[in-house]
């Protein structure tokens, strides 16, 4: 009886402590479109308020999950930086995005995101396209 508690408390606690777990590229799947996330660049996660861990090998498929699955409130969503060489996850709802051909991401959503304007200036003027934010991605 005490072991069962036990565990309910811990399991209670990993809930409330909600942040970015890193993906294993090569090995953890899409929640999505069930791929091998591979490209670290256009990875994305989501957790729910329970804690419950949802990866995605693009930002397009984890936007396409949220139109199916209708997030709850409190969910929290990450999303990795273009330009980042180690896993870390940034604020979605913080970041700043470009999206263009250029990118070519797994599932063709061509979106990269970066953690600040001046981040993703020089790709924006390269490219000749406009800031997006997670409001605005299409």
């Amino acid at each position: 009886m005490k072991w069962a508690v036990l565990a309910m408390i811990c399991g209670m606690l990993a809930a409330c402590n909600r942040d970015f777990e890193p993906i294993t590229y090569g090995k953890d799947a899409c929640t999505h479109c069930k791929m091998t996330i591979m490209d670290r660049r256009f990875a994305a996660e989501m957790i729910d308020k329970r804690g419950n861990v949802f990866k995605f090998d693009d930002i397009a498929c984890m936007r396409r999950f949220m139109q199916t699955k209708q997030p709850e409130a409190g969910a929290l969503f990450f999303v990795e930086d273009y330009r980042q060489k180690e896993t870390q996850g940034i604020g979605a709802t913080r970041a700043v995005y470009l999206q263009h051909a250029f990118f070519h991401s797994p599932m063709n959503g061509n979106c990269a995101a970066f953690a600040t304007a001046k981040d993703a200036g020089t790709l924006k003027d390269s490219l000749q396209t406009t800031l997006l934010t997670w409001e605005t991605i299409p």
